[in-house]
């Protein structure tokens, strides 16, 4: 199951004196990730790169047009961009944008070391914002008679359904959320008539 930033992340660390301050984010398209490379690029006039990686699939998750994009803005060849692509990939975060921002410390690190420092910043960002997993819910309207609105009501709330909406006429509608897991036992669930898919 594939996991959501909920909340943007940070996380700062230092190696033999180079700075690395790592920021990512939820992100919903390839416009809001480019943006935030613009914001914290503009933010860090003076750092010496600004390493990035996104990947957006869409949500329902569509890998058929998944965007994935990485920059190692001018380390060394896959020293960066994809070491912080890799953090969030191995850990199947989907829709995010990771930044990380280098003040070069005066010693160099080799490609090992810059490796294990964007690694290390990329994975310390996503922890901050605490990945959960992705809930995909389906929405449903009900109809049942009043004299089944209680048991109705019950199962519902034994199954974990939300209920959105009720407006009683001469029957009672219910509009429902239904985690999408959750959708074959919905189903099967006595009481009440076919639900319709909204």
């Amino acid at each position: 199951m594939p996991l959501i930033l909920p909340k943007p992340g940070v996380f700062e660390h230092e190696e033999k004196r180079s700075r690395f301050l790592a920021y990512c984010a939820p992100v919903e398209n390839e416009d809001a990730a480019k943006r935030v490379v613009a914001e914290i690029r503009a933010a860090h006039p003076k750092a010496n790169h600004n390493v990035f990686a996104y990947s957006v699939a869409g949500i329902p998750v569509a890998s058929a047009g998944k965007i994935t994009r990485s920059s190692d803005d001018g380390e060394p060849h896959g020293t960066a961009g994809m070491p912080v692509l890799n953090v969030f990939v191995k850990a199947d975060v989907i829709d995010f944008v990771c930044v990380v921002t280098r003040y070069f410390g005066g010693t160099l690190l080799g490609a090992g070391g810059l490796v294990r420092a964007y690694t290390r910043a990329a994975k310390g960002a996503m922890e901050n914002a605490a990945p959960t997993e992705l809930v995909i819910y389906k929405d449903f309207r009900v109809v049942c008679p009043y004299s089944n609105f209680d048991k109705v009501k019950y199962s519902f709330e034994k199954l974990g359904v939300e209920i959105l909406n009720v407006t009683y006429t001469d029957v009672c509608t219910l509009d429902v959320r239904v985690k999408e897991a959750l959708v074959p036992q919905f189903l099967r669930e006595e009481g009440f008539g076919a639900p319709s898919a909204r």
